[in-house]
């Protein structure tokens, strides 16, 4: 998991750094993109393929709802799709952690993430 921390804190200091305020607007090659598709990665390459997966997309909800970037947030929401859609218990445990998230949520941020995971669902993710 140690790997994981620094490839989230490499992360969210690029998501400050970048003048950019969406996804969209990202190259396709950008370290950004290298560095999501290195958590899919990791998680996908576990040894517990159980537990990490699941642990990683409890830090995402955190940062996404720490964040406050629109950039932040749709890298978050991608991020935790893609890991929704290769992880059966993450998909069923994510929407359970947005409903009842004790964090103090604005109504926009919780309406974008629920928009965004059902909106993705049905497309191709766009960090690929």
């Amino acid at each position: 998991m140690i790997i994981l921390q620094v490839i989230l804190r490499d992360l969210e200091g690029l998501i400050v750094q970048l003048p950019i305020q969406s996804l969209a607007a990202l190259p396709p090659n950008h370290d950004l993109r290298h560095l999501v598709r290195q958590i899919v990665f990791v998680a996908a390459n576990s040894i517990d393929r159980h537990r990490t997966p699941l642990l990683m997309s409890q830090k995402i909800v955190q940062l996404l709802y720490k964040t406050s970037s629109q950039l932040g947030r749709e890298i978050y929401v991608a991020l935790l799709d893609q890991l929704c859609h290769s992880f059966e218990e993450v998909a069923k445990e994510a929407i359970t952690w947005l409903l009842y998230a004790e964090d103090e949520v604005s109504p926009e941020d919780l309406s974008f993430v629920h928009y965004s995971l059902c909106f993705s669902a049905n497309s191709i993710s766009p960090l690929r």
